[in-house]
């Protein structure tokens, strides 16, 4: 190191060498650059991102075993896009590779304060992230979401949550599916079944935090009070169950 200062610092070199010579220095850190380096940037803008492992460069990339907060995300491509870049905003796209399961992908920006979200699509699994419900996986088309000091500021696109088999009488899976909204600076999106008697509610504050209430109407007695035993309570028109926690 002090043998290319000593270089640079050489009196014959011209006025344009040392120029070219530093510009190669830069264009080789910019493009060598960490991923995890900018994974830690998202991490202080609010965007809670955890991963096991960051690979590659900050243009390319891979993220290993990945968690938005509680919810597991898996292994996914990862980059800095370069266009956002020209107007002093790094937004990164993420991409689950084929090879990895089910399509994923995102667009994710932010900064002290806010957090944008553009072009989410694909399936989750949900693991332990779901607290006490039956649910599987959550779904996203098109869903997009805008955070201002902690508040949701726009939200909109599609939010699917997948209500696992929860007696013989129902023994298969339910996609519930709404539209995303704001309201009262959270994130609200109140989802129903193909079937109409299957209803929940989910909604999620700027710090996490979560509710989400499902009912079931219309069920025959002999599929509800099973239900009943296993935590569900009774509802004008059908029973449900609560949960609460934090992403």
């Amino acid at each position: 190191m002090i043998e290319r200062w000593i270089f640079l610092r050489d009196a014959r070199l011209s006025g344009r060498t040392r120029l070219a010579i530093a510009a190669l220095v830069l264009l080789s850190l910019v493009v060598l650059f960490p991923l995890r380096v900018a994974l830690g940037w998202a991490a202080a803008g609010g965007a809670e991102i955890s991963a096991r492992a960051a690979e590659g460069t900050v243009w390319s990339g891979r993220i290993v075993d990945a968690r938005a907060g509680s919810l597991p995300i898996g292994t996914l491509d990862a980059g800095l896009r370069p266009l956002p870049l020209l107007i002093g905003r790094s937004e990164l796209w993420l991409r689950r590779p084929a090879s990895a399961g089910d399509p994923f992908s995102a667009r994710l920006s932010g900064g002290s304060g806010w957090l944008r979200l553009r072009e989410v699509n694909g399936t989750l699994p949900l693991g332990d992230a779901a607290g006490g419900l039956p649910l599987t996986s959550i779904g996203f088309a098109d869903f997009r979401l805008d955070q201002d000091g902690g508040r949701c500021s726009a939200a909109d696109g599609l939010v699917t949550l997948t209500l696992a088999s929860i007696s013989p009488l129902m023994p298969a899976n339910v996609a519930m599916t709404g539209k995303a909204r704001c309201d009262k600076g959270a994130l609200y999106v109140p989802m129903t079944g193909p079937s109409g008697m299957e209803r929940l509610f989910l909604r999620i504050e700027g710090d996490g935090r979560y509710t989400a209430e499902l009912v079931l109407s219309g069920l025959p007695v002999e599929v509800s009070t099973p239900l009943l035993d296993m935590g569900f309570s009774a509802r004008p028109g059908g029973i449900g169950l609560k949960a609460s926690g934090t992403l």
